[in-house]
Parts: structure tokens; sequence; C-alpha cells
């Protein structure tokens, strides 16, 4: 996973390469042999001087292949790489350095470098020959513009002029990487376009790019998945799927619900506890989200919102999160409910979760605990089910209903903290105060006084 703390800037180039190519052929190795030579030509031309890099709004222009840029003098091969943040803007998100510093770890938001991609049309310098050929056999002429997004990290003061070989290199290699997808995925006269997605996986403090082709479902690509498993060492859960491709700060500032808040608290200590934590993402939802006032009673509701996002995130569904109209539907048209349950104020807990699951066909279990000491006793059980299923499990008591994300043991002590979402909250949908008061580490004392708690414990379906 990407570290919270580093001082590393990630470069990111997108830009459409065009190609332009003939077939002499139409069945599939002659289009598949037409689009591999168009490939090779465009790699050959971002290793040439008709390869420029553009700095997202700013008036940099660079050649990499050169080094020169409209910056030169200060912008250089020698110099370094942050030199290039006094000429483009920066992509982060500066509202996590607002987060309190007491609960939280270190904090060094994500700074993004963008880049354009530009080819010339015409390179430069003139033709000393002029070759004219002459074919009889007739040919097929196609275009198709690749959508290049590649991302390259770099410690500030690494020099420039490595940067820039290093953007060549990894453009050339996402083309010859769309080229195998080409190669993969074309079926008859059906051509695919290959598109780059990132990736977060454990242990890897980068970005992982996966080339997948368009127009085909995921359900589809299951094989890449699990030779990519393989490749990577990754276990049987989902991590590549295009629903938990990465997302970067300025698309996460546009997002409605606030992402995987707990990632940016501390976790206990870990030569105390083994820690045991939700796999994948999710978004938080509490009270007073959309202009719902559910105060008292809405909290369940928010909870089962926050595991069908998580469901969503990992492509297991593309159910839309359910208002609580919605909700009260499902249990009324599954027989749960009377007709006047719908536009009611009515609490739901834990069974009643699961009931509206089922009506998205998902699976789940119910673990029931009659005192807070149960919740101890449950710690293996509880670990297991973050290990094996990682999903977001819903805590119902009489009155209350919060999201547990997590949980850290001790399996010598017996000594347990428990990762809890707080569906109550109140606040803004803002990083420092949804992290400060919406998410905590606690212990077995906080569910002293709820009584006895049901929990619904979500399964996750096969396959990665």
């Amino acid at each position: 996973m990407l570290p919270l703390d580093s001082e590393a800037l990630l470069f990111r180039i997108k830009g459409g390469i065009n190609l332009d190519g003939f077939l002499n052929k139409t069945d599939e190795k002659g289009i598949i042999k037409g689009f591999s030579d168009a490939i090779s030509d465009a790699i050959d031309m971002v290793n040439s001087q008709a390869f420029i890099l553009f700095g997202v709004e700013s008036s940099l222009y660079v050649c990499p292949v050169s080094y020169i840029s409209t910056q030169s003098p200060e912008l250089h091969e020698n110099s370094s790489c942050k030199t290039i943040l006094k000429f483009v803007p920066i992509e982060t998100n500066d509202y996590l350095k607002k987060i309190h510093k007491k609960k939280t770890m270190k904090i060094q938001p994500l700074q993004v470098v963008n880049l354009e991609l530009l080819l010339e049309v015409t390179t430069p310098g003139s033709a000393e020959s002029v070759y004219v050929l002459f074919d009889k056999k007739p040919q097929i002429h196609f275009k198709m513009t690749l959508p290049i997004d590649v991302v390259i990290f770099a410690n500030p003061d690494d020099p420039w002029g490595r940067l820039l070989d290093q953007v060549i290199e990894s453009i050339s290699s996402q083309l010859s990487e769309m080229e195998k997808c080409v190669q993969r995925y074309t079926k008859g006269q059906t051509v695919p376009i290959p598109q780059p997605f990132h990736f977060e996986l454990p242990g890897k403090p980068t970005l992982t790019t996966v080339m997948y082709p368009a127009g085909i479902t995921d359900e589809e690509l299951e094989p890449q998945r699990k030779e990519m498993h393989k490749e990577f060492g990754l276990d049987n859960k989902p991590y590549l799927r295009r629903t938990m491709a990465y997302t970067f700060p300025s698309d996460e500032l546009m997002n409605k619900y606030l992402k995987n808040i707990h990632q940016y608290i501390s976790l206990p200590d870990t030569e105390e506890f083994k820690v045991h934590l939700v796999h994948g993402s999710y978004t938080y939802h509490h009270y007073l989200q959309d202009g719902v006032n559910d105060i008292g009673w809405g909290c369940a509701y928010r909870a089962l919102q926050t595991i069908v996002s998580w469901y969503n995130f990992q492509g297991y569904t593309s159910i839309n999160i359910p208002t609580h109209e919605e909700i009260q539907k499902r249990l009324v048209k599954a027989g749960d409910k009377s007709p006047d349950f719908v536009g009611s104020t009515d609490w739901i807990g834990s069974f009643e979760i699961q009931t509206v699951l089922n009506t998205m066909d998902i699976t789940s279990k119910i673990l029931s605990l009659q005192q807070s000491s149960d919740f101890l006793t449950s710690a293996r059980e509880l670990s297991e089910h973050f290990d094996m299923q990682g999903s977001p499990i819903m805590v119902g008591s009489e009155t209350l209903a919060h999201v547990l994300l997590g949980i850290a043991w001790n399996e010598t002590t017996g000594a347990v903290r428990f990762l809890v979402l707080d569906t109550h909250y109140t606040g803004e949908d803002e990083w420092a105060s949804a992290v400060e008061k919406g998410i905590d580490w606690k212990t077995e004392e906080f569910w002293i006084s709820e009584g006895p708690h049901n929990l619904c414990m979500p399964q996750r379906p096969g396959g990665v």
C-alpha cells in the first residue's frame, strides 16, 4: 500500500497516442499484426524528438529525449525533480493535513505532478531523400487512440534527466503491454481498446498498473486476474477489479462521501496486538447525510449503506447505495414489513439488514452476543471474519448501530481492541472532523451500556 508519510512526488503522464496503420489481411492474425506494427511505430515516436510533455495548467513544455524545456535555465538534465514544482500546480488533498495529530500517524498528502503527452505531427529536421513505394496489394487503413496513463514515483532530489528517461521507458513499456492486450483479446475483426488501471497492492509502496480491454466484463477478465494474483503473490480476495482502482487526490475531493477514513488513524501497538482489518474500500455513511434528518432512528440504515458501498467497491454488485425509503421498500417486498412501513421513521436492526442484503443476493451470518464480555470470547471468530471475508460488520443493539471495521487481538493475553465506525456522527463530510469524531479503536467497555448485540456479518462471494 502507498505510505501515508512519503515525501515522494508522483508524476502522472496522460494523453492519447493515435495509431495510424494498414491491414494487409483482415483475418484475426492479420489484424493483430497490423496493430502490432502500428504500436511499434508509436514506440519509435515516443523515443524521438516528436515526443513532448506539457505541464497541465502551465506553460511548460519538455522534450524528454533532449531534456530541453521552455524553462531550460532552471529545469535541465541535472536539476532536481522538485524544480518542476515552480512551474506546474500540484494535485493534492490538503484537507488531510488538518487531521488532529494526536489521533493519527504522520500524514504527508500525496503530491501528484500532472503532465500531458503530446506527439508532433511532423518530426523536426528536413528529409534528405524521398522514397515512393507502389504496392498493388489491397490494404485497409485503420485509426485508434490509445489512452496512455503512466505513473512514476520519484524522490524530489532525483535528477530531472533520470526521470525523463524513466518517462520514455515507462510509456514505451505501457505501449508494449497494450500490444499484449490487443493480441489476447482481439476476436475475429473486433479489436478492444486497451485501458490502463492503477492499483494499490499489499507490500508494494508504489502503484501497480494493469491493462484491461474496454468492453470486456470483469467476469470475463477473471482468468487474467488469477494469473496476476499468482504473479504478485496475492490471496484469494479481490485486489485488481476495475472498481478497486486507485483514487487520485482530485477524484477523492470530488467524491460525495469520505472513503476509507480508518486508514488515517494510528493502529494499536502491533507488538502487543495482531491487527485484522476490513479489506478494500468503503464510503462513510452517517446521520444527516443526503438531506435526511434521521437522528435517533437511521443509524442501522447508514450501516447498511456503508456495507453496500463496500460490495460496490469490490466489484461484487453495481447496486446504487440505497436510500432509507428504498431500504424500507425492499423490506416490504421481502414480506418483512407492512406497506405503511415505507416513509416511516421506524428503526431497523441486524436481522432487517440481513433481509435487505438477501434481496441483493448478498448472504450474511448473524452472531448474537448477550453481554460485552462476549465480544472478548468472540475475538477469534471476528478476526477470522476480517481475514477471510474482509467485509464491514453491522453491530446492532436495542437502540444503536455501529460498523465494525477491524479488530486487534492479543491471543495470549486475551486483550482486544475494536475499530468502530460511528454511524451517529452528525458533522460535515470533512476529513479532519470525521476522522476525529467518527472512527476510533474501542475496548470491550464500549459495548457495556448497550446490552445484547446482534452482529450482521456479510459474506464475500467467491472469485478474485
